[in-house]
């Protein structure tokens, strides 16, 4: 593993990479920037090459933009080939996306830190209310078995024998007012 060293550039020097397949909204910039006046600029801008191309950090360069700084910590990723650069655009900006929040944990979390206002990073506590609403009954009565119904008036083979088909799934049972 190569080690890091972080060197401070000035803003106008760091060129955003074309093809950046990530969005950056208006929106997500003001709750990046307001991130950073709450708990400081701590995620270093990987750059690469003697243009200084932005491999990641391009919303935050655009944050910090708004707020005036000058000189960003910067990481060189000059040891990946160039190929692996542009698979390192798409990759760290796809793995965030990979999965979602342990609602449990963040129940747990913004019970705790509820004193905390945390709308001016993007984040709605009605959202995250409902969803503790969600595992509130999840802990409280345990769901063991999930019933649907599904009303079909249908006498199509295909639909009858996709139903037919599901009879031999373990867990299913099926009722039916046909053969």
């Amino acid at each position: 593993m190569n080690e890091l060293h972080i060197e401070y550039m000035p803003v106008e020097q760091l060129q955003h990479y074309c093809k950046n397949s990530k969005i950056h909204t208006k929106e997500q910039i003001r709750h990046i920037s307001n991130s950073i006046k709450e708990f400081g600029f701590n995620d270093p801008i990987g750059v690469a090459g003697t243009d200084n191309i932005v491999l990641e950090g391009n919303g935050r360069i655009e944050a910090a933009k708004l707020l005036g700084i000058k000189m960003l910590p910067c990481i060189r990723l000059d040891h990946l080939t160039k190929e692996e650069q542009e698979a390192y655009v798409i990759a760290h900006n796809a793995l965030n996306l990979e999965t979602g929040l342990d609602d449990g944990v963040l129940f747990e979390e913004m019970k705790r830190l509820q004193s905390f206002d945390f709308t001016d990073f993007g984040i709605n506590p009605e959202k995250f209310l409902r969803s503790f609403v969600r595992v509130q009954k999840r802990i409280l009565y345990p769901v063991t078995k999930v019933h649907y119904l599904i009303s079909a008036d249908v006498n199509l083979n295909i639909v009858l024998d996709a139903i037919g088909s599901l009879k031999n799934i373990a867990g299913i049972e099926i009722e039916s007012t046909t053969n």
